[in-house]
């Protein structure tokens, strides 16, 4: 329990869980998209899983629909690293960090944050 305390403290955004897919594509070939599931968001980036591996130091396009969006996000950013899921299964989860975020993204991003911050203040009462 206190080495995930000691994870949350290090992280400088709070990471909370969307269900969405996303399209990305790994640059310098941005024509060709992939479709995968978000596993969480935050300002600083997101993780999703994805059927192929994807470097580290990558960098990815891709757009995705918040779900207190109506038309998809875009935004930039670069593989931080990539774990495999299971050992026989060609399923990765993949960190990204993001490097560029359209304005419609970082507001969505935040309404997202705020909404996920006060549902855990209903769930966890502060003493």
């Amino acid at each position: 329990m206190e080495k995930n305390r000691s994870t949350q403290e290090r992280r400088k955004n709070v990471r909370f869980r969307v269900h969405s897919l996303i399209k990305y594509a790994i640059e310098p070939n941005v024509t060709t998209f992939q479709a995968a599931n978000i596993q969480n968001v935050s300002r600083g980036g997101l993780v999703f899983f994805a059927e192929q591996e994807i470097k580290e130091g990558a960098v990815l396009w891709f757009c995705f629909l918040p779900p207190n969006r109506k038309k998809p996000v875009e935004a930039r950013g670069k593989s931080m690293w990539c774990s495999q899921v299971q050992r026989n299964k060609k399923v990765f989860r993949i960190g990204v960090q993001f490097l560029e975020v359209s304005e419609d993204a970082k507001l969505a991003i935040q309404e997202l944050e705020a909404f996920y911050l006060e549902s855990q203040k209903k769930i966890r009462p502060s003493n």
